[in-house]
């Protein structure tokens, strides 16, 4: 393995190394190297651990998908947006009433 060097995360904060559970678009990546910010939180990946979220992504079919056009129009107080069939497959997405509650 290579010698592991840190660098100060943007925020100022000290970077250190881990090996955590790595869990991104909710597909389960396994135990990886991370370096993580211990003032911000942030997550930086070397590129061996990038090389595995890569390859487990492509094989759920979340990462390289093609651009698309989605559309989107506003009547009155109400948004409709029209996804192609592709995307609503892969987001498992019914047809229906989808409810997005504010964050604070």
């Amino acid at each position: 393995m290579k010698q592991k060097i840190s660098f100060p995360c943007p925020c100022g904060g000290k970077l250190s190394w881990k090996r955590e559970l790595v869990v991104q678009q909710g597909i389960d990546c396994g135990m990886l190297d991370v370096e993580l910010c211990e003032k911000c939180g942030e997550k930086y990946f070397p590129d061996e651990s990038m090389e595995v979220i890569e390859k487990k992504l492509k094989q759920a079919g979340l990462w390289g998908v093609e651009r698309k056009e989605i559309k989107f129009w506003k009547t009155r107080k109400t948004v409709t947006i029209r996804l192609p069939t592709e995307i609503s497959k892969k987001l498992k997405l019914q047809t229906g009433v989808i409810r997005i509650l504010p964050t604070r």
